[in-house]
């Protein structure tokens, strides 16, 4: 889409089995193939790519190589939207050449030359892509299974296992692409997909990584909203970013944040179900009715945070006893509860409520 790139990434439990056979019985597919996918993430050492929110990659597929570089966009009720360029290159190039992207994407200070002349391979992402076109609600989207891991330098390895999709063509306006995709996601819950919530992009994923360390958290736009609905946009950013980091980290001092979040999330869902605020789908004059709505995800995410705070107990008696196998298993525990809430949806269904609501 003109250099643009809107998607949404979720997580899944185990092989999504007959993906295609699921889809196609609510929408068209077509242009199914499989390509293996060897890619080469490239950086400075002080990571000045990632600190202007770049990032730039070789990859090779069963019939093609080329250089992407994806620059700073927006997240929208999850749906990432950003600049993205992709250029063939010859096959046994070794390191992107950044003077081949339009010098205007990277912006007025971008140290192109500086930057170029220390950029190094940081990882190596490698995945097994099974990917098809699915047309449905007059618009065509690329569905990407993949299933592989992110190879660290020091032969570290952290498993993928996610589905992309990308919007390719539409017909709707931009102001109702968080509709088009929350019928989407609500599409892939109905058919029952084992899908989870995956926060990160895997170069985002990758370099948590690489610093291996707990990552700085900032509360402060949180504290600086100055409505209830700035306040829950706010919480759900800090849930997702919060979850994110503890999937790679399986760190239990961040799953206390997590519940902390929730727990304040659950009360301030309670407030707006008490305000009486009106909501308008786009375009309408009548409101809309969201209480039903709301207080499903209410009862939903009561029901999540029950079972979580049980697990974050468990998680900190492991950690502390070095039983890093246990560990895991509460975090799979935590993943297969998620994925039986389909609490994928949840964040999405938020947005797309806090854009109705009369300010």
């Amino acid at each position: 889409m003109n250099n643009k790139e809107i998607e949404i990434k979720f997580g899944v439990l185990g092989d999504p089995e007959n993906l295609m056979q699921i889809l196609s019985s609510t929408g068209t597919v077509t242009g199914e193939h499989i390509d293996n996918l060897s890619n080469t993430y490239f950086d400075t050492e002080d990571q000045r790519l990632f600190s202007a929110q770049a990032g730039v990659r070789i990859r090779r597929g069963n019939q093609f190589t080329e250089q992407t570089l994806k620059v700073r966009g927006e997240n929208i009720a999850g749906i990432h939207s950003r600049g993205e360029y992709n250029i063939p290159i010859p096959a046994d190039s070794k390191v992107p050449n950044l003077s081949l992207f339009p010098r205007e994407a990277f912006g007025p200070d971008f140290d192109l030359e500086g930057i170029q002349a220390q950029l190094k391979p940081m990882c190596q992402i490698d995945f097994v892509r099974h990917c098809f076109d699915f047309q449905i609600m007059n618009s065509t989207f690329e569905v990407a299974y993949d299933h592989g891991g992110i190879k660290l330098a020091d032969d570290s390895f952290y498993p993928i296992n996610e589905l992309e999709v990308e919007l390719k063509e539409t017909t709707v306006n931009d102001d109702e692409i968080v509709m088009l995709f929350c019928t989407l996601a609500t599409i892939f819950a109905e058919r029952g997909l084992p899908l989870v919530l995956e926060p990160f992009s895997k170069m985002h994923r990758a370099t948590v990584l690489l610093k291996n360390r707990r990552n700085s958290l900032d509360f402060s736009n949180i504290y600086q909203a100055q409505t209830l609905n700035d306040y829950i946009l706010e919480l759900i950013k800090s849930f997702e970013r919060l979850y994110g980091l503890f999937l790679i980290k399986h760190d239990p001092l961040m799953f206390t944040y997590i519940n902390s979040t929730l727990a304040t999330l659950i009360k301030a869902l309670k407030q707006l179900k008490k305000s009486g605020k009106a909501a308008f789908a786009n375009g309408e004059r009548e409101p809309v009715n969201y209480l039903d709505d709301l207080k499903v995800i209410i009862k939903i995410l009561k029901s999540l945070y029950a079972k979580s705070s049980k697990i974050e107990e468990k998680l900190t008696k492991f950690s502390l006893a070095g039983k890093e196998e246990k560990v895991l298993e509460q975090v799979m525990y935590m993943r297969k509860i998620e994925c039986r809430y389909q609490a994928f949806l949840i964040p999405l269904k938020l947005r797309l409520l806090m854009s109705m609501l009369v300010k």
